[in-house]
């Protein structure tokens, strides 16, 4: 599959390599695992640099593989400790510009953690001789914020520049899924709300020859055959993260995929105090970028006790919601009960995720200055008697947008806007909008309703706003 996006990180990147010529530069690149953080270093790369996998294993087995990967590429010696090997790449760029990364630089903790002093020392006495450009690429984003803007740990204020990367924007998920061959917007915005940004899924998806295909095919051979690629995603993205505490964050993570969003209905089910969950839910946020803490879109976060939490991801509550709570099953090789499933499965999370889509395409069409009117914040809103999908305020103006997204079969009535004017009332906005953001389409009556500040959004408008310039 080509390359998408990321002009803006790739500029920046060819920037930051050109002024290392004449000023060493330490790049640290954050962002979760399937983003494509590799990638990108490698479309900057273009084969002229250095690019070193920082794999978990005893750290003179992994300096030897470095020696061996330098050898292969230029004379040098074999390494017997660490910081000789950092000053020979030091000294080497005094002679020639180099690019030189560390992909999953986070887990020097795990095989060597003087590896950061080490580096600290070599960087403070050479970089102003050197012509580098040191890049750390990292996935366990909690982790690579610690190693370097932690004040205690030897590497902080040593980067120059951080860089984070996160899932593609949703217009470029719509050109990548018409470039695979997808032309109905149904089953473009399915894709996006099932596998999201994550760059990595939808090359598997081409690698299969699913381009094009329907999406109960494709869910049947990324997911429930023997064989599947993403059969053991979750190990791959979560297992290996969380060690021997990984069934209680899956509980927590499950809890959270099955709509139990607040800490006390998390609490039951992840087999745990109310008290003893904020270390586990903080590390979910904080140190693997997992979940995220909501808030009604008109509160301040760090003043409200109105949380919600939920998944970043829209893959992993896929699996989480619809797999994992039913892992014997899946594990069993019972895929005829996943597929007879399917379709509700579908249906059902798409309802949720339909959410997303929507507010992805509002703040794209915000930031080209195209929305109903330029807001500061969009969020969901509830109190204890009702919840409205999306709400978008101007903070200087007053002007509040209002949202109702359905995932339904069946065409969106005049009932469904009279039902968002009424909770709407409940946030007391000078000046209300609304908008209203259907699959099926609309009844006559609402169609016909006049009313310059009502929207109404079908598949078709949303495709035709993704695909304009």
């Amino acid at each position: 599959m080509k390359f998408y996006g990321r002009e803006t990180e790739l500029a920046l990147l060819q920037d930051l390599t050109q002024r290392s010529e004449q000023f060493s530069q330490f790049t640290a690149i954050l962002g979760r695992r399937r983003v494509g953080k590799t990638e990108l270093v490698r479309q900057h790369l273009q084969n002229r640099g250095l690019y070193f996998f920082v794999e978990k294993r005893p750290s003179n087995a992994l300096l030897s593989e470095f020696s061996a990967t330098l050898k292969s590429q230029m004379t040098a010696p074999e390494f017997t400790n660490w910081k000789d090997f950092f000053v020979f790449l030091f000294m080497e760029t005094q002679r020639r510009p180099r690019v030189i990364v560390f992909d999953e630089f986070q887990n020097f903790l795990a095989v060597d953690p003087s590896v950061y002093s080490i580096l600290q020392g070599v960087w403070d006495e050479w970089h102003k001789q050197s012509r580098i450009h040191l890049i750390a690429i990292g996935s366990v984003v909690g982790l690579m914020k610690k190693v370097f803007q932690d004040a205690k740990e030897p590497l902080y204020g040593r980067i120059t520049r951080e860089m984070g990367v996160g899932p593609l924007p949703i217009e470029t998920v719509y050109r990548l899924a018409a470039d695979l061959g997808f032309r109905s917007s149904e089953d473009i915005l399915t894709l996006y709300g099932v596998f999201g940004g994550m760059p990595r899924y939808y090359e598997i998806i081409e690698s299969l020859g699913l381009g094009g295909r329907p999406i109960r095919r494709i869910l049947h051979r990324t997911l429930f055959t023997p064989f599947a690629p993403f059969r053991n995603e979750m190990r791959d993205v979560i297992l290996s993260e969380f060690g021997g505490s990984a069934h209680t964050y899956l509980a927590i993570i499950e809890a959270i995929a099955a709509g139990k969003t607040r800490t006390s209905e998390i609490a039951g089910p992840a087999g745990l105090p109310a008290t003893s969950l904020s270390k586990y839910l903080r590390e979910l946020s904080d140190l693997f970028d997992l979940i995220e803490r909501e808030v009604p879109v008109t509160e301040r976060s760090w003043r409200t006790k109105k949380s919600r939490y939920k998944i970043r991801d829209p893959f992993i509550t896929f699996w989480m919601r619809f797999i994992y709570r039913q892992l014997s099953l899946y594990e069993s090789g019972n895929f005829s009960y996943f597929l007879n499933h399917l379709k509700t499965y579908l249906s059902e999370f798409m309802g949720f995720a339909f959410e997303n889509v929507t507010r992805e395409l509002l703040l794209k069409l915000n930031r080209q200055d195209r929305a109903p009117f330029c807001f500061h914040r969009i969020g969901r809103w509830w109190d204890r008697q009702s919840e409205i999908d999306l709400v978008a305020i101007n903070n200087e103006t007053g002007q509040t947008l209002f949202v109702e997204c359905k995932w339904t079969s069946g065409p969106v009535g005049t009932g469904v806007l009279h039902a968002l004017e009424e909770r709407a009332q409940k946030l007391h906005a000078s000046q209300p909008y609304y908008l209203i953001a259907s699959r099926s389409g609309f009844t006559k009556a609402l169609e016909n309703h006049r009313d310059p500040h009502c929207y109404l959004w079908d598949l078709n408008d949303m495709a035709a706003f993704l695909t304009e310039p």
